[in-house]
């Protein structure tokens, strides 16, 4: 019994460790990227694209865009969880972003919100974004 216990204090130790090697935490630093000329288009037949220019203050591991899609009622009519990434941004280096999503027979936006994560797998949590911006369409 006390060897099987042992055994799972170290799998949730490994696990654990991994994690925090790997660097799948967000540090939540709202301040740590300039993100500019934001930008949403359509290129119809449902596909949309947005665009922008995004400046780390820090060197950062790995980025990762996600998409909240709003009709005119405010209804989510979609989520793009993974339209743009990057892995090993370099501090005040300039990086031209540009996120896809196919809304086709989805409805009509009205709103996306653009959220920026500096850790992988968000799993369509808002939370621990480091950029978070609404534009209206």
């Amino acid at each position: 019994m006390k060897i099987e216990k042992m055994a799972l204090i170290l799998v949730v130790l490994a696990v654990l460790a991994v994690v925090c090697v790997s660097g799948c935490t967000s540090s939540g630093d709202k301040n740590s990227l300039n993100v500019t000329n934001l930008k949403v288009s359509s290129e119809g037949y449902g596909m949309y694209y947005v665009t922008c220019d995004i400046v780390p203050k820090q060197d950062t591991r790995y980025l990762e865009m996600v998409l909240v899609w709003y009709d005119s009622s405010n209804a989510v009519i979609d989520r793009t969880p993974l339209a743009w990434n990057i892995n090993d941004a370099k501090a005040g280096q300039t990086i031209k972003a540009r996120g896809t999503a196919s809304l086709y027979q989805k409805g009509t936006p009205a709103k996306v919100k653009v959220l920026i994560f500096d850790s992988a797998f968000s799993g369509g949590s808002e939370d621990g974004n480091i950029y978070n911006q609404t534009v209206t369409l």
